[in-house]
């Protein structure tokens, strides 16, 4: 007797049943993320928290997060900027406390939350740094 793989059933629509068919594919190859855009990104989030700490605008901070956070492999998927605007909100309120050190806290933070996410895509083998 010939064995299958087991597929669960989808009843209804053919969209559903063509989903599942691509489930035992292959699996995609790992994304190259190099250490120069690394550096880019790092010098991109710096160059943002120095306007923020010229100009003091959050909306222009956020913004500037936003456009370079493009840059890392699998962001939006991981939940990455929500993390980010976290760690942004908590410095606004840092700095109304009269934290000391509060943006350049937040934007080694920043750093620290996007090096980690890449580091459990690295170890998960979604992505090889080179």
């Amino acid at each position: 007797m010939r064995t299958r793989a087991y597929r669960p059933e989808v009843s209804g629509c053919l969209e559903g049943r063509l989903l599942l068919s691509g489930v035992a594919g292959q699996s995609a190859a790992p994304y190259v993320f190099t250490t120069r855009q690394y550096k880019r990104f790092v010098n991109q989030v710096g160059l943002g928290f120095d306007l923020y700490t010229r100009y003091r605008d959050p909306i222009q901070l956020h913004g500037e997060i936003d456009d370079v956070i493009t840059a890392i492999p699998f962001a939006r998927a991981d939940g990455l900027p929500a993390k980010l605007d976290s760690i942004v909100n908590k410095m606004l309120k840092d700095i109304r406390r009269k934290v000391p050190h509060a943006i350049r806290t937040a934007a080694n933070d920043v750093i620290a939350a996007t090096r980690a996410e890449v580091e459990a895509r690295v170890q998960a083998g979604d992505v090889v740094v080179r």
